[in-house]
């Protein structure tokens, strides 16, 4: 037995409170406050906003209220909502409807002991019928007041006996909720007390005293007392007598909002004593609005001006939650007008100007802490690139341009260390890479240098480390020998006790058991002393002893590798196990028994492919704990579970940095990125216990909405006819912390052999064609964090036979045929008797007709079935025709597109013949691209469009449907006077040869295939035999013929794109071929110029000698002369002239290798010095200069045409974004990473390109100088180059002002590729 429903309700309720008290003391001791050394930064409260856009009335929320079946009411200056987290059923006043609300304007709202709802509106008092859906207005007019006098009722509570009392604009009132009479009891006359006779606020007390909040100050009504008992302000402050809230709290505590303020009122002694609370508690003197008593007896301040205030139960302060601007995820506005806990943990915020927020308060655990000074803040500021705890539990925090911030979790105090220039006691850089806290010191590293102070951050010291260059500092550490170690990007360094560098490791590719690259992330030590290195490309294993590197990286033949060769974090556990992170994933380490290296990839979230982790921790439970690209991730090695964790979870909005992590002497893990440090106790991490409450919330019969004698949500049995079989249940989970999370399991028991599993987006269940009987539908939820809800919602479904198949039809049938077989019976045996003799004679022929009958019904009783098993069949088709058409528009190729259709139509009808028809918009010919019949497929065709025998053609014409099941019959409704059989003959989408051979059809479809108002053509299927398709048919062409015209119109945009972009990557190439040619051209003009002038000089002395020579004049000088210039010019032409052949041969090997992507055997440094040359002409007209570094001797097997490509786009894109006036310089150079891979980088001084654009730079199309030379396709090509033809990776470095660095990475031979960084991973080192 179920007991008492009142009792269990009752238990239930209790239970609920229960864990709501231990959540919310949880948060209590961990949250918020700053108890036992966790969490002692405040908790980040993630709020998710709800307002016009989820369909709120109206954006002032004055009251909150959750239902005893879960859902949330919310009252507003515009009506009425209730919310199951999906959707708002918004009421409102209606004038000519007595049943709505007396006004829209809600102040209040109230459920009494036995459930009824009850709303205090502008206007009076309402009732909320539920299973009528209707409102009961209640008129508290007294007898003989005016009409017009105020009604408002600003407050409702009710006392033990179940008596309401109303607060209103005129007077308390005393309610009975059964008869529906009121006492109103007003301040006497002479109490002196100005401010009418408003009531604002209602409270009881332990002792079943009322206290009441007026204009007037505080008032107390005893039990059975007639009077109110006036409490004053000292002072007589209006502002304080102004009572607009009250709350009774545990300890006989009372707390009244005044609009001065917060009070608290002890209402232990006989006299109420009064304490007014201050700033040095947390609240100021502005108007408080709104008071709410948790579960758990925490109080909740609402405010005007400072949002919305929790109280700690433990110190006695408040702690604010306000709105933060261009934060989405803070308080929507600081102007609180309601507040609310509501039975799942989430905590509702009601403003007055911007709607509702809401958070989980029962789940999460995380505190944020970004720094934003009031003062000199710039962006990058709340960047934690790295953190380090002191002993003492305050952190050290290294920003990027803030420099270093010593953060106090206790006070919330900060203090920031700059750099200053010319100062070596200071930090080296505000850019901060590492932090690191060893023997008592506390180590900065940053690009290019590494400092060290006392952990108070006194003086700093540099630490010289030759070769650093600019590569940071990673961290600083001490193995148990006492070696001090520093990792850096430039290698591994080994410190003396006076900090000078002993010994420095580098990756040299001659010495395979040296290190591995020089891109160190971070390091550790495991038990027998062996260091372990996470580099850019593997992980090492250091043997100090033999002083040997073994390397371990990714090996696509061998699944117990790496799965990725970046390996950004390590962790060795207490236990002695490593943890290696990867840009592919956290990876454990183990060796078989073989001694071979095992990598086993564990799964962290709910995806296929894992993200890049940043950095690795261990808390005191074994458990580890990654940051990763958008969010933290549990692992707890014993089980194998994982629970990821998100901003909605409570973390900081953005990715983790690589190395930014840091554990504190109380376990406390901090983690830093983009916006700020997260920082948790990992046992105060938790999920949301409480399942949700499961609701019905409609019941669609052919879609629309049935209308029940009670509202769905509380019907428990629905009967419908043979007629509704097709019907449909929407539900709602009413958990609010992330309802967009919950999951639902359905099932129709009578129909569903198991449970079926959605999500949020599908909150619906549709069942069709069900045969008569009864079925219960059963529905049950989870909430975010997979908490089922304890018993499903259920409603019985009786689905009555038609009237032919009930009982008593039967009955009657049968009583009926046993009637009339009886008097047949005797009425033949009688005709026997008369006409023995004539059906003797008649017994042969009419044997023969019965025969002749019986196969005729026979032939008719097939085919009727045959029809009914084609209607099935076509029935259970639609349900495949949304997948069909997804699979349709998915396609970008026409022939694809129509190959599809083909062959999903062969599967859903009898289509012996398929046609596609396209109407060109010009000209009169109609084509069929795509025909088959009988399987196979027509060559493309066409016909006249004006032919009068083409139902092709009126179908496009007319724009509609053409249905023929038999054409001899129905031909004449489409082409009247034309010939059947001509009809078919033309209908057939062949050549006439094809056709000759084939049979006509006699059943056909013809459906318009349309975007918008333009037919593009029609589709037709036909079929040899005659009544073949019935409307259902139609139907799913017509349907499919939709999805066609969207597919194809997508595809012919799709096309017209690629030709777009194929059209500006031509230009480009075109614009950089000419640029080459004008280049070589101006080089050219020098060497030919001079050669012609040497040329004419020495044909004028050859003239001058020949007469002298014929006149007998010449002298032995003027010929030795002439024979000394003529040597001169000779060397000079020959000089020029074997300069301009170099130039041309150069361009000419330059000009083949742009026109093409042949693959071909060259040096680097001879294919640089041809492309350069062919553009110094134009760096020295644009006043730069160009610096070639290329050593000789690297060939390289690959495409020098496509790398002249994208040298001298890059040569381009320089001269055009990077230099606003000339002296720039550029500078092209080459070194080999190994035997396979060469690095080739350009780089410029120019003005450097914006954090915001870096990002986009290869991007196509995107360019700052559209429309001044260029096209934003330059670096694409580029890049499309690098990655796809040349199997290499390309980079950009950039700072503002300090210059572009582009780096390609390109294998000797070009078969030989690595994977190159992703953009997440590029994210990370932002």
């Amino acid at each position: 037995m179920l007991g008492n429903p009142s009792r269990v309700r009752r238990a239930a309720e209790r239970t609920v409170c229960t864990l709501l008290i231990a959540v919310l003391g949880t948060l209590a001791l961990g949250g918020i406050a700053s108890a036992a050394g966790f969490d002692r930064l405040q908790r980040n409260l993630r709020f998710e906003r709800v307002s016009i856009e989820q369909g709120l009335s109206q954006e002032s929320v004055l009251t909150i209220l959750q239902d005893r079946q879960g859902f949330m009411w919310f009252g507003t200056q515009a009506g009425l909502n209730r919310y199951d987290g999906y959707k708002m059923t918004v009421y409102r006043t209606d004038p000519q409807d007595p049943n709505s609300l007396p006004d829209s304007f809600i102040n209040t709202s109230f459920e009494d002991a036995e459930g009824r709802l009850w709303f205090g509106t502008k206007g009076g008092l309402a009732r909320f019928d539920a299973a009528a859906g209707k409102f009961v207005r209640y008129a508290l007019a007294d007898a003989g007041s005016s009409p017009d006098a105020n009604r408002s009722v600003n407050a409702i509570a009710a006392d033990a006996r179940g008596m309401l009392w109303l607060g209103t604009s005129d007077g308390l009132k005393r309610f009975d909720p059964v008869s529906g009479a009121f006492t109103t009891i007003r301040h006497p006359a002479h109490d002196g007390a100005p401010g009418g006779d408003t009531v604002n606020a209602l409270a009881f007390d332990a002792q079943g005293a009322l206290w009441v909040g007026t204009a007037r100050g505080l008032g107390r009504l005893v039990a059975g007392a007639r009077h109110l008992e006036h409490f004053a302000p000292p002072g007589a402050d209006p502002r304080r007598a102004r009572i607009n809230a009250l709350s009774m709290g545990p300890r006989d505590v009372l707390w009244a909002g005044t609009d001065a303020g917060l009070e608290a009122w002890d209402l232990a002694d006989p006299v109420p004593r009064r304490h007014p609370i201050g700033a040095q508690e947390g609240v100021g003197e502005g108007r408080v609005g709104a008071l709410y008593h948790d579960a758990g007896g925490t109080l909740w301040v609402g405010t005007d001006f400072d949002g919305v205030k929790w109280r700690d139960p433990s110190s006695g302060r408040f702690v604010t939650y306000s709105n933060r601007p261009l934060d989405a995820h803070s308080l929507s506005d600081n102007q609180v007008g309601a507040i609310r806990v509501d039975r799942t943990g989430t905590l509702w915020v009601g403003t007055r100007v911007r709607g509702l927020s809401r958070t989980d308060l029962a789940s999460g655990g995380f505190s944020n802490f970004s720094f934003r000074p009031e003062s000199n803040y710039r962006i990058g500021f709340e960047k934690v690139r790295d953190a380090a705890v002191r002993a003492d539990g305050k952190i050290w925090i290294g920003t990027t341009g803030g420099g270093l911030v010593l953060l106090d979790p206790d006070s919330g105090a900060t203090r920031q260390l700059r750099h200053q220039d010319g100062r070596d006691d200071t930090i080296p850089t505000d850019v901060v890479h590492s932090l690191s806290i060893v023997d008592g010191r506390l180590y900065v590293g940053a690009a290019g240098a590494l400092a060290w102070s006392d952990v108070q951050g006194g003086p700093f010291h540099r630490i010289e480390l030759p070769g650093l260059g600019t590569a940071p500092v990673q961290e600083v550490q001490r193995t148990r020998d006492g070696s001090l170690w520093a990792v850096t990007r430039a290698g591994l360094y080994q410190l003396g006790d006076d900090l000078k560098v002993r010994q420095a490791w580098r990756h040299d590719p001659h010495h395979p058991e040296g290190l591995g690259d020089n891109t160190l992330f971070q390091m550790v030590e495991d038990p027998q002393g062996i260091l372990w290195i996470g580099t850019d490309n593997g992980l090492d294993r250091f043997d100090r002893k033999r002083g040997v590197f073994t390397h371990y990286r990714h090996d696509p033949r061998d699944p117990d590798s790496l799965r990725h060769n970046r390996v950004y974090g390590l962790t060795m556990t207490a236990r002695g196990q490593l943890w290696v992170g990867t840009a592919g994933g956290l990876h454990s380490f183990s060796q078989d028994a073989a001694g071979k290296a095992v990598f086993k990839l564990v799964k962290l979230r709910d995806a296929r492919e894992p993200l890049p982790i940043g950095a690795v921790l261990e808390d005191g439970r074994g458990r580890l704990w990654a940051s990763m690209t958008d969010g933290i991730s549990r692992y707890d090695p014993a089980t194998g579970q994982y629970k990821h964790y998100t901003a909605k979870d409570g973390l900081n909005e953005g990715t983790f940095f690589v190395g930014s992590s840091a554990r504190g002497p109380d376990g406390q893990l901090h983690f830093g990125g983009v916006n700020g440090l997260v920082s948790f106790m990992p046992d105060a991490i938790r999920d949301n216990p409480y399942p949700p409450v499961v609701r019905i919330t409609d019941f669609l019969v052919f879609n629309k909405p049935l209308r029940l004698a009670t509202p769905i949500d509380r019907t428990r049995e629905i009967t419908l006819t043979q007629r509704e079989s097709v019907f449909s249940f929407e539900f709602a989970g009413l958990h609010y912390a992330a309802p967009g999370s919950n999951r639902y399991a359905y099932r129709l028991d009578g129909f569903d052999a198991g449970w079926v599993d959605t999500d949020a987006s599908k909150r619906f269940a549709t069942y069709t064609n069900l045969d008569p009987g009864t079925y219960v539908f059963r529905v049950r939820a989870s909430n975010k964090d997979g908490v089922w809800s304890e018993a499903p919602a259920t409603v019985t479904v009786t689905i009555t036979p038609p009237w032919w198949k009930s009982l008593w039809f039967r009955l009657l049938a049968l009583a009926l045929a046993a009637s009339a077989a009886v008097l047949g019976y005797r009425l033949r045996i009688r005709a026997l008797m008369q006409q023995q003799a004539v059906l003797e004679r008649e017994v042969g022929s009419r044997t023969a007709e019965l025969l002749l009958q019986k196969d005729a019904a026979e032939r008719r009783k097939r085919e009727a079935e045959q029809q009914e098993q084609a209607a099935d069949s076509a029935r259970r088709n639609i349900a495949l025709l949304s997948d069909i058409g997804r699979r349709l528009t998915a396609n970008l190729d026409t022939e694809a597109i129509v190959t599809t259709l083909y062959e999903h139509v062969q599967v859903l009808m009898d289509a012996p013949v398929f046609a596609v028809a396209v109407a060109r918009s010009e000209g009169s010919v109609l084509e069929f691209p795509y025909a088959a019949v009988n399987g196979t497929r027509c060559a493309p065709s066409s016909c006249d469009r004006r032919d009068p025998r083409q139902l092709a053609a009126w179908c496009i014409e007319h724009g509609r449907e053409v249905f023929i099941n038999d054409l001899a019959l129905d031909c004449a409704r489409y082409l009247p006077g034309a010939d059947p059989l001509e009809v078919a003959a033309a209908s057939l989408p062949c050549a006439p040869g094809q056709a000759a051979s084939a049979p006509l059809p006699a059943s056909l479809l013809y459906v318009p295939v349309a975007v918008g108002q333009r037919v593009l053509g029609a589709l037709s299927v036909q079929s040899f035999a005659p009544r073949a398709y019935q409307r259902v048919h139609l139907d799913m062409l017509r349907t499919l013929a939709a999805y066609v015209g969207v597919a194809l119109d997508n595809a012919q945009a799709y096309r017209q794109l690629k030709d777009v972009q194929g059209q500006l990557a031509a230009q480009e190439k075109l614009a950089s071929l000419g640029s080459l040619v004008a280049g070589v051209a101006h080089e050219l003009n020098t060497p030919i110029g001079n050669s012609l002038l040497m040329a004419s000089t020495l044909h004028d002395k050859t003239r001058d000698i020949r007469a002298a020579l014929e006149t007998q004049a010449l002298r032995r000088k003027a010929l030795e002369d002439y024979i000394g210039a003529a040597g001169e010019a000779s060397e000079l032409i020959m000089r020029s002239l074997q300069q301009a052949a170099d130039l041309v041969n150069s361009f000419r090997q330059v000009s083949v290798d742009q026109a093409s992507a042949q693959r071909r055997r060259f040096e680097l440094a001879r294919a640089c010095q041809e492309i350069v040359a062919t553009l110094m002409n134009k760096v020295r007209i644009a006043g730069h200069t160009l610096t070639l570094d290329v050593p000789d001797g690297i060939w390289m097997d690959s495409y020098p045409g496509p790398l002249g490509q994208v040298l001298i786009n890059f040569v381009n894109n320089a001269l055009l974004h990077a230099f606003d006036q000339p002296g720039g310089s550029m500078r092209l150079s080459a070194e080999l990473l190994d035997q396979q891979w060469v690095r080739i980088a350009f780089a410029d001084d120019g003005r450097g390109i914006s954090p915001e654009h870096l990002a986009r730079v290869f991007d196509p199309f995107f360019t700052t100088r559209m429309g001044q030379g260029g096209t934003g396709l330059g670096l694409n090509i580029a890049h499309t180059i690098v990655t796809s033809l040349m199997k290499g990776s390309i980079r950009v470095e950039s700072a503002a002002g300090a210059g572009t660095v582009f780096t390609l990475e390109l294998p000797l031979r070009a078969a030989e590729a690595r994977l190159a960084a992703s953009v997440e991973e590029r994210n990370m080192h932002a």
